[in-house]
């Protein structure tokens, strides 16, 4: 083989280099001291990863729960945002979008697209990324304008009647400026249907835009950037279906036994996929409203780098985020009013409605040392901000039976919440191996806000004389709310590098998530009642190494985490009502690895797992004693394996590719009382994409959920029954790109 060819053929079976910015610094993923995993754009593409929910389902030491169309749940290590979806909640699990902190999960619902990568961080890092990285960090780098001129575009038809589209331009605008419009449409049918009113649930159709601009004189340091893009979704709902408990105790079955009635009824029984949400008719209207989701959301990114001084450099992000959404969904997925003229006793329907307007501004700036000579490093900055939320949530009830559950009650809630911190970090190489950071962070956090709960109706049709509000409300009340809380949250780490192959490093870290205010509350009392912030301690140890010329790499992390004042939110049986508490504490350890092995050009195979070991150290929470029990919604074991392999078709060399990968998690509890468990499952993904040399086009067939896995998002536990929502089932597709 000639010289050449041969190094051509090293480099192609070498893994890729990932750059990744969660430090507020460009380096290499592998001497990067924390447990981090960078997924490139183009991998995200071929696993069809287009959400956080797609992220969560194809990692490992991530899962996702879905509580709503409006409280998406990300948990890292055992760390999650459980229920709290008021507006001065706070996410246990932070994301970013182009280094900017996106305060509500709300905001999230639109899917990925002209990723560049996403860095998935584990573990507390209070000090770069800020507040509320009690768990880790999601951040979501796009695809930067390019003096280069290109462009791609990719149309993709698959089952549910899904059509998309995607697609970029970039080049140069001027000789300093350059540009990128990028875009996608998501239309598709749902996976569900609501046999009531006879309309698909779960479906999507989605717009988003974004438009990039890149200020680069070729005479100056100065690099300055402009992001601004729009999105909007809407669906018709969700499906939720009632199943009979296996471990809950005995008690009714009111949605199990009334599903039973109709399927008697019914020619062709009722599916799984089938449901019969109610549309409530709010007091005042003419019609009722439907179950559905909207989104809309514009956000705003300016950065600007300048050195200011010889090896400093002056670094601003400036965000604005404006989102409007509105959700209303039946939390049983059926009633009394189901068409069939059935219903088991103690059977209610409590569609919820929120409606929600939120603005976010933020302005961090930081001044680098960028002397890479240097044995000192350091990192000094300020961040603020401000977020307003107003939150106007609408309850209606109709039961068989209980008056708590009769009527419609209304909540006004405006929440202001303001951040200020500053933080500094400071690197020294006590030799040419080993290289010691300390850091520190101290913010302040103020939250406030106004709350009214409205009694509109007490009965219902059933129940017109009915006098008790609709829980949780108990009494008409209108009041203030307000607190705030210090903290400082300290990072060490120990870096030792033997060769250009290998780093291990030690940490001890500090994060917090702020405190909060109930939403929805039952009277003023518990309105004005804040839940406090609460506190993780890291002590991690990992090992990245690379082996046989960067054909092997193998990461892997050790920690042991102390989980203070967590915050959860419970259903009390007694009135059927929610309440946020802070439980004393958790302990959590566990080990991560990942594998990556690339011995020649055409084959890529990776595996990767995790163990998260999380119980309460003492949780006791209305007479019902949780300590020791597993942490709610924390699989213990997730492992994934895969494998993408590339040939040549006749004289087409390495023209097709094909990559399967497979996730399993264990089994987990929905809840601390460890009553109701969701089981271990895995699924299976495939892709097959045929790219002919020096084409500008490709085209793939895709699978997702190849095995038809039935597995659960969320439930919300009613009596003996497991309100429960379902993953996404089989999906595949055919994929059309060209590039210019």
């Amino acid at each position: 083989m000639p010289a050449n060819a041969a190094d051509a053929d090293k480099a192609g079976s070498q893994l890729e280099e990932v750059i990744v910015t969660a430090q507020k610094r460009e380096e290499n993923v592998q001497t990067a001291p924390l447990a981090i995993t960078a997924i490139t754009g183009a991998n995200l593409a071929k696993d069809r990863v287009l959400s956080i929910e797609d992220l969560a389902h194809n990692m490992t030491g991530i899962s996702f729960t879905a509580n709503s169309p409006q409280s998406s749940e990300i948990n890292i290590r055992g760390v999650v945002n459980t229920r709290l979806s008021s507006p001065t909640a706070d996410q246990s699990v932070s994301t970013f979008v182009d280094d900017v902190y996106v305060s509500r999960a709300g905001n999230l619902n639109s899917a990925f697209y002209d990723v560049a990568r996403v860095e998935v961080v584990r573990g507390p890092q209070g000090v770069l990324l800020g507040k509320n990285v009690a768990g880790g960090a999601v951040n979501i780098i796009s695809n930067a304008p390019s003096f280069d001129a290109s462009g791609r575009m990719t149309v993709s038809l698959g089952n549910y009647d899904l059509k998309q589209t995607n697609g970029y331009i970039t080049g140069p605008i001027t000789e300093s400026l350059a540009g990128r419009l990028s875009f996608q449409t998501i239309d598709r049918g749902g996976y569900y249907r609501d046999i009531l009113h006879n309309q698909d649930l779960e479906n999507l159709n989605s717009k988003q835009a974004r438009i990039q601009l890149a200020y680069a004189p070729p005479s100056s340091d100065l690099r300055a950037s402009l992001n601004v893009d729009y999105s909007k979704d809407s669906n018709d709902g969700v499906h939720r279906v009632g199943l009979k408990s296996t471990t809950l105790p005995a008690s009714f079955t009111p949605w199990s036994g009334t599903r039973a009635l109709i399927a008697a009824l019914r020619p062709g029984g009722l599916k799984r996929t089938e449901s019969l949400p109610i549309w409530p008719l709010f007091k005042g209207d003419t019609s009722p409203t439907p179950q559905g989701a909207r989104h809309e959301t514009y956000n705003i990114i300016i950065k600007v780098d300048k050195d200011v001084a010889e090896n400093i450099r002056l670094s601003s992000i400036t965000g604005y985020r404006n989102n409007n959404s509105f959700t209303l969904y039946d939390q049983t997925g059926l009633g009394p009013a189901n068409g069939f003229n059935v219903a088991a006793p103690l059977l209610f329907a409590e569609p919820v409605n929120f409606i929600e307007g939120v603005n976010q501004v933020s302005q961090e700036i930081r001044l680098a040392s960028t002397n890479t000579d240097s044995r000192f490093d350091w990192i000094i900055g300020a961040y603020y901000q401000k977020s307003n939320v107003h939150q106007y949530n609408r309850y209606w009830g109709e039961s068989t039976v209980l008056p708590t559950l009769s009527g419609e009650s209304h909540w006004d809630d405006h929440g202001h919440n303001r951040d200020l911190a500053a933080f500094a970090q400071v690197g020294f190489k006590i030799t040419d191996d080993l290289k010691l950071e300390v850091g520190a962070r101290y913010t302040k956090d103020k939250k406030y806000g106004f709350q009214r709960g409205i009694i509109v109706a007490t009965g219902d049709r059933l129940n017109p004389n009915d006098t008790a509000p609709l829980t949780p409300l108990t009494t008409n009340f209108a009041t203030a709310y307000g607190d705030s809380w210090n903290r400082l949250t300290p990072q060490a780490t120990l870096r030792w590098t033997p060769n250009d192959a290998s780093m291990a490093y030690a940490t001890v870290s500090r994060g917090f998530k702020g405190g909060g205010f109930q939403n929805s509350a039952s009277n003023a009392f518990a309105a004005q009642t804040p839940y406090d912030p609460e506190t993780v301690t890291n002590y991690e140890l990992g090992y990245k190494t690379e082996l046989f010329d960067r054909r092997v790499r193998w990461n892997t992390a050790v920690f042991y985490m102390e989980y203070k004042n967590l915050q959860v939110q419970q259903t009390l049986a007694s009135c059927l009502c929610n309440v946020i508490s802070n439980a004393p504490g958790a302990t959590i350890k566990g080990v991560e690895t990942d594998f990556q092995f690339a011995p020649t050009s055409w084959l890529r195979a990776w595996a990767s797992g995790s163990y998260v070991h999380g119980t309460y150290d003492k949780f006791v929470f209305a007479g019902i004693d949780n300590s020791g029990n597993w942490m709610q919604r924390t699989p213990r074991w997730t492992t994934a394996v895969g494998a993408e392999a590339t040939t040549s078709v006749g004289s087409w060399e390495d023209a097709l590719s094909a990559r399967l990968s497979y996730r399993y998690q264990g089994k987990m509890p929905w809840a601390p009382e460890n009553t109701t468990w969701e089981g271990s499952y895995g699924t299976l993904d495939g892709r097959v994409t045929l790219t002919p040399p020096d084409s500008p086009w490709s085209i793939s067939v895709y699978g997702k959920n190849l095995g038809k896995t039935v597995y659960r998002t969320n439930i919300i536990a009613f009596f003996q029954e497991e309100m429960s929502s379902f993953g996404a089932p089989r999906t595949y597709g055919i994929e059309l790109s060209a590039s210019f």
